[in-house]
């Protein structure tokens, strides 16, 4: 089961219903678990996988009381909206989200650290999904050139390459840790050989420049700096430069955040002129306006996890701004946790997020930057609810398990091989050697 989860990271706009392919999964595997005593999940593991289960226990109940609490709020839903995502069923149903999302974790974590060979056959499944995601998204721009559009990209003022996601921005997140992933098993570990690892990492960045994701450019270079700090090596600012330069200009992030400063300090002339714009109306762009409002208004309790655009057209939030009919997404990470949570929880969940690259500092530095990918992925705009960086925080704490089960072994080694050298041997004849 944790193979096939690893396999569906990446197919987050493929549902039943609105329920993701991977939360399927991890429904079945927990029912199996249910059915079938041989083949329940046991979340009894020693060291830190073990620890992060009373963590995660306080973060779904504060966030069941917080949903709660946001019933006490007026909502105003948009036209035509699934039962999911009404009042008050939004909420409750991406709590459950994130369970499901946490479980994929769990699951997982715990069939990683069996053995070396389980952990190889995860990330192998991981990148594999992001090497079907990128090849689809690459054949759909070049079927876009030659004049046939394909789902793998979307086209608003240009095309862009988004795979199995809804559009190119979150794509290109999620390719950042396929390429972290890449790079320990091909690199790092040696799970593959050196002209696999090269065609699939080109594979993947041709994909990410496609994306044009002004998100993941920064994302390289900020998952980056713990991993730095850890290794003090100056070769590998030199290759972090030398891959992030090619994405920040293929993706116009100086232009991007130019144009966003631009469209927020004149948001009020632009929404005058452009009422119906929904690049402007919609988005980041409004959600920079309007979440501010919404923590300013709900500071210590949030609006209730999902259900951003359930308040989004609060009249007292909106201020004059237009109402929106269709269900919008912020996409700004941080600050979307501080208005949903509210600035307490969202400081307890990001110590969640971060506790892998704490339990992960005294080990190898490839396990601190796969450690420090999913903090940064929910600062720059992955929702808690989406399960690949928890898959990836799962990766992280098996590599931990099994780097701390490695140096044991070699400590023991070493004990045993000292004691046999403290200890004379005895001759036949009964004489000390």
């Amino acid at each position: 089961m944790a193979v096939i989860i690893c396999l569906l990271s990446g197919f987050t706009n493929i549902k039943l219903a609105d329920i993701q392919s991977v939360e399927v999964i991890v429904l079945v595997a927990i029912v199996l678990s249910l059915l079938l005593p041989h083949r329940q999940i046991n979340l009894r593991a020693p060291g830190p996988i073990d620890s992060m289960k009373m963590k995660f226990l306080w973060m779904f109940i504060l966030i069941f009381i917080g949903s709660v609490l946001s019933l006490r709020l007026s909502f105003y839903p948009p036209d035509g909206i699934s039962a999911l995502k009404q009042p008050p069923f939004a909420t409750f149903a991406r709590m459950i989200q994130v369970m499901l999302s946490v479980c994929a974790l769990f699951i997982v974590a715990l069939a990683g650290r069996q053995s070396p060979d389980a952990f190889r056959k995860l990330l192998t499944a991981y990148v594999w999904c992001a090497y079907a995601g990128a090849l689809w998204g690459i054949v759909s721009m070049l079927a876009y050139f030659a004049g046939l559009e394909l789902p793998g990209v979307i086209v608003q003022s240009t095309a862009r390459i988004r795979g199995f996601f809804i559009e190119g921005g979150p794509f290109g997140i999620y390719l950042v840790g396929a390429i972290i992933v890449q790079v320990i098993r091909g690199h790092y570990l040696k799970y593959i050989s050196r002209q696999s690892f090269y065609a699939g990492l080109i594979l993947l960045m041709l994909a990410l420049v496609g994306a044009q994701s002004k998100a993941s450019a920064l994302l390289i270079v900020t998952v980056s700096i713990p991993y730095l700090i850890r290794v003090r090596r100056i070769k590998i600012i030199l290759a972090l430069a030398v891959v992030a330069i090619p994405v920040v200009i293929a993706s116009n992030v100086l232009e991007g955040i130019g144009g966003y400063y631009d469209s927020m300090a004149n948001f009020e002339t632009a929404v005058s002129e452009r009422p119906d714009d929904t690049n402007l109306i919609m988005g980041r762009i409004a959600g920079a306006i309007l979440l501010p409002r919404m923590v300013a208004a709900h500071p210590f309790l949030g609006i209730g996890v999902g259900n951003y655009s359930l308040v989004r057209n609060d009249p007292s939030i909106l201020q004059g701004m237009p109402r929106v009919e269709s269900w919008d997404l912020h996409g700004l990470g941080l600050l979307g946790y501080c208005a949903e949570l509210g600035i307490p929880l969202t400081i307890f969940v990001m110590w969640i997020y971060a506790y892998p690259i704490i339990v992960s500092w005294r080990t190898r530095p490839w396990i601190v930057l796969l450690a420090t990918y999913p903090i940064v992925a929910a600062v720059f705009g992955v929702q808690l609810n989406f399960a690949y960086p928890w898959i990836i925080s799962g990766l992280a704490l098996a590599a931990v398990e099994l780097d701390r089960e490695h140096r044991m072994k070699l400590a023991c080694q070493a004990e045993s091989d000292t004691m046999s050298l403290q200890t004379p041997s005895v001759s036949g004849n009964g004489v000390r050697k």
